[in-house]
């Protein structure tokens, strides 16, 4: 039986592209069972010299340096947004009018108000979109939701994350275009990072209806390395938060991309009336599960090594212990869409859901602003 195949449009060949990427290869060999596959057709980005040489190394047939080229060619049905933040808003309702799928990296577009923008859109067309909260599709993270949801943890009562980074602790790092509002939003390390313990809160504890947050700016200006001026950081370093959920759950995040020596800190602990789960993507396949009812001369955290047990970690391979990474979790989001597109199965974090984390760290923002606490729109 000849599969289903899909056409892929990618639209930036920066790191997060090349990660798509080697998901579209990938994918098809670590999910034999999918429903469709992703074929590679057009490659764009500025200027068309580098779409060219990207295409060439990348495996697409085509390439282009106009992405309204790619949404309107005939032969990609899916286009891939890896573009800055800017960008978001326009590319994707013009694939949504044409009728393509929508594959976009967080966060989606310039503030909650685009996202939400952009989910109603592709509600309204009947499109099918994928948000690439990454870190959420880890197996052991799926372990942590199977554990709510069987009442392992019962009635759950708090979470606390943190997301840290260090990329921009040198106050002699460059301006980027994240720096910028206009190219990256008001979201600093919120956004960059932030975005990510959002969604996992979304998808374990609850959501978040209100919030209370202060941010911090501790390098207001970076040397642009095109003219060699200094200018004005438009968002925050750092975002400390109070939340609450619609369920009840109460929580604190902190978020950092200046925090000497984290290299990809992104951890949680969610505690309930009888467990506690823990994670920390430093130790990616590892869960830290407690269980209150044990008897006293064993309680304690005990360690779970991601294994086949834990879908879709078999698929990758079938040894406990020996872990996936990164590139793995594009390539599970790949296979997720293509599910989704094939026989209509919900993907884990759609355009909803980014819209949501969208409105949730508007609220964050205005909460800092205003030094009170906001409800989340």
């Amino acid at each position: 039986m000849t599969k289903k195949t899909l056409g892929i449009g990618l639209i930036g060949a920066g790191f997060i592209g090349r990660a798509h990427a080697f998901g579209y290869h990938t994918m098809p060999a670590v999910f034999a069972n999918a429903g469709a596959l992703p074929v590679l057709k057009v490659m764009c980005d500025t200027p068309a010299a580098r779409a060219k040489q990207v295409a060439d190394e990348l495996g697409f047939p085509c390439s282009t340096d106009d992405w309204r080229k790619l949404v309107n060619d005939p032969e990609v049905d899916i286009v891939d947004i890896c573009a800055p933040s800017n960008l978001h808003r326009e590319i994707a309702l013009a694939a949504i009018a044409a009728g393509k799928h929508v594959y976009c990296e967080k966060p989606v577009g310039l503030g909650g108000a685009e996202a939400t923008e952009i989910a109603a859109a592709a509600k309204k067309k009947g499109i099918k979109t994928q948000v690439g909260f990454s870190y959420a599709r880890h197996p052991v993270i799926g372990l942590a939701k199977k554990l709510i949801d069987e009442g392992a943890l019962g009635k759950l009562i708090h979470m606390r994350w943190t997301y840290n980074e260090d990329y921009m602790s040198d106050p002699a790092a460059p301006f980027t275009w994240r720096n910028d509002a206009k190219l990256g939003s008001r979201a600093g390390a919120l956004g960059d990072l932030g975005a990510h313990g959002l969604a996992i809160t979304g998808v374990l504890a609850g959501e978040i209806s209100a919030v209370c947050a202060r941010t911090v700016l501790a390098t207001p200006k970076r040397k642009d390395p095109a003219t060699g001026e200094l200018r004005q950081v438009d968002n925050e370093d750092v975002t400390d938060c109070l939340f609450e959920c619609s369920n009840g759950v109460t929580g604190i995040f902190s978020t950092s991309r200046i925090a000497c020596g984290s290299k990809m800190h992104l951890s949680f602990e969610l505690v309930g009336s009888q467990g506690t789960v823990r994670w920390n993507a430093e130790r990616y396949n590892e869960l830290d599960y407690y269980d209150s009812r044990e008897p006293k001369d064993r309680q304690g955290f005990r360690t779970i090594f991601a294994n086949a047990s834990h879908a879709p970690y078999g698929n990758f391979c079938p040894a406990p212990g020996h872990g996936i990474g990164f590139n793995d979790f594009k390539v599970i989001e790949i296979y997720e869409l293509m599910e989704a597109i094939a026989s209509g199965k919900r993907v884990l974090t759609d355009m909803d859901d980014g819209a949501r984390v969208g409105r949730i760290m508007d609220a964050v923002l205005d909460s800092a602003d205003k030094r009170a606490w906001v409800s989340v729109g």
